[in-house]
Order: structure tokens, then sequence, then C-alpha cells
């Protein structure tokens, strides 16, 4: 069984303790999203990470036959790296841990390791982003009171903002889905029904 190797990101730039993210976040793009804060925090470079980050998620997508390219299993380790190369001047940090996602054979993560990245400075800079989908569009006045059952029922604390987007998704039939960080909150119509079939299934089953 494979392992997924420890992330090098931070050797060589400080030998003090790792610093905190402001929230925890968890599978392989909450691994290398932390790990790159981290080493950014440690140099005060977390600006210039979050300027590269978004920069290279820019020219990706404007151009999906990169992102495609980069991805590939095809394509060796040295031309990836050109490529990383090309998307512009990035900052020490940001070069490095590209290349550690090349040698780990994880650049297929980059759009995902960005968006947990983003997450990460939300969150060091007190804002926490709430993404509720629905079936249908929501009102203003649904989406305050979402907002206000998280952070008065203590689900949300200790954040200066909360920014609560709608997303709408008619799969889900209809009630709502509620994600922010790594917590998800499924209380869609769909959802219910595929509990309902699955214990109906166990039932016959058995």
């Amino acid at each position: 069984m494979s392992v997924e190797p420890d992330i090098p990101l931070a050797r060589g730039y400080a030998t003090a303790a790792p610093t905190k993210a402001p929230i925890a976040l968890f599978g392989i793009n909450g691994k290398y999203a932390t790990a790159l804060f981290q080493a950014a925090a440690k140099t005060n470079a977390l600006s210039a990470v979050e300027s590269d980050l978004n920069n290279i998620e820019q020219r990706l997508s404007k151009n999906a036959r990169l992102e495609e390219v980069l991805s590939s299993p095809l394509l060796n380790k040295a031309a990836k790296e050109q490529l990383i190369d090309s998307l512009g001047k990035k900052s020490d940090i940001t070069t490095h841990f590209f290349k550690t996602l090349v040698e780990n054979n994880r650049l297929n993560e980059t759009r995902a390791i960005i968006t947990a990245y983003k997450s990460l400075m939300e969150a060091e800079r007190g804002i926490v982003s709430v993404t509720v989908t629905s079936a249908n569009r929501l009102a203003g006045k649904d989406l305050k009171d979402v907002k206000d059952s998280l952070t008065k029922g203590g689900l949300i604390k200790n954040f200066k903002e909360v920014n609560v987007v709608n997303k709408v998704n008619p799969s889900i039939l209809g009630g709502m889905v509620v994600e922010f960080g790594d917590y998800t909150i499924d209380m869609s119509v769909s959802s219910r029904l595929a509990k309902l079939e699955k214990l109906l299934t166990d039932s016959i089953a058995v």
C-alpha cells in the first residue's frame, strides 16, 4: 500500500515549530495548502504566495489545455517544471512548492490546493466563506437565516466576517447543502432519498 510522502516544503526555511494554520484542512489538497501556508508564514510571504497562486490560477483559466498538460502522466518531470517556470515569475517558496508537486506527482491537485490556500488566507484575515447549495436561488433573508444559525449556534465562531454564497444545483431536488472549511451539512432532498433507498435495500437484503 502506498503512503503519501512527507512534504519537504518547509525544510531549510526555519527550525522553529511550524506556524499554526488558522483552520484545519484535510485531504491531499488541505495537507499541501497547509504546508505551503506554514512555509510562507515563516518568511512573511503569505501575500506574495497568494499573489503567485492567483496569477497561476488566472493563466490556467485562460488555457484549459495547459492544465491538462500539467496533469498528464505522459509528461516527464523536467518538462512539467519547464511549464511551471513559463507561468511567470514566482517567489522562491512558490517555485519550491511546485517542484514538490511535480516530484510527488500532485500537479493534478493544483486547482484544489489553490482553493484551499485561499480558504486559509481568508481565515487568517478573520473571514470564513460559506457555500449554500440549493435547488433554486435563495432569497437574501434565507441566506441571512443560514448565517445566523451557523454563528449563533456556535458552528462558526472567532471570525470577524462570514461570507455566504448561494450556488444553484437542481439535482439536489430541494433543501440545501451547507459547506464551510472541511464541514458539510447535507440537508438536501436527494441525500434523504438516497439514505431511504439504502435503508430499503439493506432491509430487503436481510
